[in-house]
């Protein structure tokens, strides 16, 4: 009884260091237990998986506590928990099996996400007969940006020393996509260079601007060849940028109807963030949107100090209004709903920047979008 006890109380002081490292919030109501196939696969997971491999016996050794020095026999299936292409700020839900390997019942003390971008269900306590399996529901949040995006679970089991860990990612992406996502025109970095610009499904599509200018599209003539589901742009960027006026975010409009605005983002000098705020990104969009009308958008912060309040929005150009409908508090995050609302008159690409008040201090940002008039389908070029 002493020995099972010094093993409860080794294996709770490691779980919580392990979670005051990680720090993440965990949603839900428990996991499933099934049977395994009666027979294991019989490859080993692949090298990228990250799966770990049960141990040979003669390599099972004690530590203190009364753990094995080793992984717990657990095969994962999937071996990596791929929520595929998501559009930006999408969240995914996947499943991944706990498949028990070993000769003996196996029981779950913890399991903990490395991001905040990620939630799963509380399985702790819970067992996995031999051969048999438990689900692990988790949920990911895409980023707001394009590009790759990888988390992990760890997964603690009770008198084992080491964890396993569930690999986990996605792709952020509209319908269509630019590949590189970003401009690195830093200091001495090339000022030229190409970006390829095409369709996930492989749809044929048009480009009808960048940058509210006509594109500069390798081998394509616009009045005479037909719509491809690719193409290459030629950018420079002493040409197709003021100087010192680069934005953020150079916006790229095409005729399909399910993305008609791709962004891409700028890295250079003046278009670093200055933040004054914990945020949670900079990437803002209204999207496409009528003249005459209005559209929210979310902007989230991290750990606002206690005693500190969001105040008010507002933008600091003529050409729209920014305003703030409502806040709300989740943890340590709180996101604000804020309300865009272009002027009359204004068409056309459009970055307003704007500020988030508080009853302390204030957060520069900029909201970017294109304002068409109304009935306007496909190419509007502007």
């Amino acid at each position: 009884m002493l020995r099972h006890a010094a093993r409860s109380i080794s294996c709770l002081v490691m779980i919580v260091a392990a979670v005051a490292a990680v720090g993440c919030d965990r949603g839900g109501t428990g996991g499933t237990s099934g049977v395994a196939p009666t027979q294991a696969p019989a490859a080993a997971p692949a090298a990228d998986s990250a799966a770990p491999t049960p141990p040979a016996p003669a390599a099972v050794t004690e530590v203190a506590g009364g753990q094995v020095d080793a992984p717990p026999p657990i095969t994962l299936d999937p071996p990596v928990l791929d929520f595929g292409i998501v559009p930006p700020s999408v969240t995914k839900e996947g499943v991944v099996k706990l498949i028990n390997t070993g000769t003996r019942e196996l029981e779950v003390l913890a399991v903990e996400p490395d991001c905040k971008c990620t939630t799963l269900e509380d399985v702790s306590g819970q067992k996995i007969p031999v051969g048999g399996y438990l689900e692990i529901r988790a949920s990911m949040k895409a980023a707001s940006a394009p590009g790759g995006k990888r988390a992990s679970l760890k997964v603690f089991i009770d008198g084992y020393s080491q964890l396993i860990t569930i690999p986990l990612r996605n792709e952020v992406s509209l319908p269509v996509r630019v590949s590189p996502a970003y401009l690195n025109v830093v200091r001495d970095q090339p000022k030229t260079g190409k970006l390829v610009i095409e369709s996930i499904d492989g749809k044929p599509f048009r480009v009808c601007s960048v940058g509210g200018k006509p594109p500069n599209l390798v081998g394509f003539d616009a009045s005479k060849d037909e719509p491809r589901n690719q193409y290459v742009l030629e950018w420079d960027f002493n040409r197709d940028f003021e100087p010192n006026k680069a934005p953020r975010y150079w916006i790229i409009e095409t005729d399909r109807a399910d993305s008609p605005l791709v962004d891409v983002f700028v890295r250079h000098e003046t278009t670093m963030p200055r933040p004054v705020l914990k945020m949670t990104d900079y990437r803002h969009t209204f999207g496409r949107i009528e003249q005459g009308t209005s559209v929210e958008f979310l902007v989230e912060l991290n750990e606002l100090p206690e005693g500190e309040r969001i105040a008010a929005a507002a933008s600091s150009v003529p050409e729209a209004k920014v305003e703030l409908v409502k806040t709300e508090t989740e943890g340590k995050t709180t996101s604000m709903t804020l309300r865009v609302t272009p002027a009359a008159g204004v068409e056309g690409i459009l970055y307003v920047p704007f500020s988030i008040y508080t009853n302390l201090r204030s957060q520069e940002l900029t909201v970017w979008g294109q304002v068409v008039p109304a009935g306007t389908q496909g190419c509007f070029g502007k």
